[in-house]
């Protein structure tokens, strides 16, 4: 099966450099948010997203290349 670059950035790439960075850089701050610190609300923030883009690299660039779930009629 073929992907296309874009569609693995988006829905792999962009989720684990955000995590893999973002974890580093926030471990040792004193900020919270909601009443945790950031660095769990960082963690727990990237749940969602990581479905957001997956659900981008699906229907922008890998939706075309199976076929429909429509049932023929």
């Amino acid at each position: 099966m073929i992907r296309s670059w874009p569609s693995v950035l988006i829905g792999l790439g962009i989720p684990a450099v955000a995590i893999l960075v973002g974890s580093p850089l926030l471990a040792n701050t004193s900020v919270y948010v909601l009443g945790m610190p950031l660095l769990y609300f960082w963690v727990f923030l990237w749940f969602p997203l990581t479905s957001l883009c997956l659900w981008i690299s699906w229907n922008f660039f890998d939706r075309d290349h199976y076929p429909s779930d429509e049932v023929a009629k």
